[in-house]
Parts: C-alpha cells; structure tokens; sequence
C-alpha cells in the first residue's frame, strides 16, 4: 500500500532496516519565505514612502498657510496701526471743535451778559471794573447817589440773568465838590442755557 501525504512535502528516504523516515525539504520552507519577507519589506517601504510623500504635502500646504496668515497678520497690524491713528486724529478733532463750540457759546454768554448789564445801568452809574470767571460777575464802578447803587442791584435780579446779588462795598468820595459813591457788586450770571433750563 501507498500513502500520500498532501499536507506536507517531505522527502522520503528508505533506511536501511525497510523503515521509511521523512525528511521536510528546507530549503524549499527557505525559498518561499524569502519572497514573502521580500514582499513585507516593500509594501512596508512602499508604504513609508506613501506616508512620507503624504506627510510631506502635508506639511508644505501648513507652511503656506502659514506663510500666507503670517502676510495677512501683518498687513492687519498696518490697519490697526493706521485706525489707531486716525481715532486719534479724531479725538484730537472733537477736543479742537468742543473749545470752539465753547468759544462760541462763551462769546454769544458774553454779548448777552454785556446787553443786560447796559439795559440794567440806571443814568449817572458807571462801570469802572468788570471781572467774570466761572459764572461769577464781579462789579466795579462810581454812581452820584446809593439810590442809584439800589436801582442797579434791583434791576439786576428783575432782569432774570443775575442771581445772587450781592452788594460788596460802598463808599463816598469827593471828586470836583461833588460826591461819588464807589461801590462793588457781586453776582452770578446765568447763561442763556441756563436761563432755558430754568424756564
């Protein structure tokens, strides 16, 4: 009888007592392992290579990107440069146009102020002295009478632009044989904002 052994190739050699003793053939397990190990290192490589080639685009298309946002950062700091610049032309500008609004508010108070004081001079009352600051009126002048004195500080709070009248000092002098009265007054004057805000 024959046996056939289909799983493993095996040489077979007959010994001298008639016993057969099988033999793997090495060299055929060797040769075909080769290959296989030869196959494995290429795809590896192959695939190494894929990965490098891949990471390499990769890295080429961030670096761009980089370059790109780098640019785009620094053409933004000029913008910002340049809005900050102009804000602060602007804030400049609105400080230059509110003193001249004031200018202008404080020139109009100023006419205003200088037509009630002339409509509330009685005659024979001169004014000698003018000082205002912060709203505040200081008077000075020389009148022939202290009724004439009592007429100005009485027109002065009729006329609804001065509060606060004060009378601050009155004295009579001999100037020619006549006599004078100097005197000064203290008032504050509303500003015609002021005046609507009260009416």
């Amino acid at each position: 009888m024959i046996k056939i052994n289909l799983l493993k190739p095996e040489k077979k050699e007959v010994a001298a007592g008639g016993t057969t003793v099988s033999i793997i053939d090495e060299s055929r397990e060797n040769k075909m392992s080769v290959p296989a190990l030869i196959a494995a290192i290429a795809i590896t490589v192959g695939s190494i290579g894929l990965l490098y080639f891949m990471q390499s685009n990769s890295l080429n298309s961030e670096k761009k990107l980089l370059e790109e946002r780098i640019l785009r950062k620094a053409e933004l700091e000029k913008v910002l440069k340049k809005l900050a610049e102009l804000e602060a032309s602007k804030l400049e500008l609105d400080r230059k146009i509110k003193i001249i609004n004031d200018l202008k508010f404080k020139q109009k108070d100023a006419v205003f102020m200088m037509d009630k004081l002339s409509r509330s001079l009685p005659d024979w009352v001169w004014l000698t002295d003018l000082n205002f600051k912060n709203g505040n009126l200081l008077l000075s002048g020389k009148a022939l009478s202290n009724n004439l004195i009592a007429d100005l500080i009485n027109n002065l709070q009729t006329s609804n632009s001065f509060i606060n009248v004060k009378l601050k000092s009155s004295s009579r002098n001999k100037a020619s044989g006549i006599d004078i009265f100097i005197f000064r007054i203290e008032c504050v004057f509303l500003r015609q904002t002021d005046l609507n805000k009260v009416v």
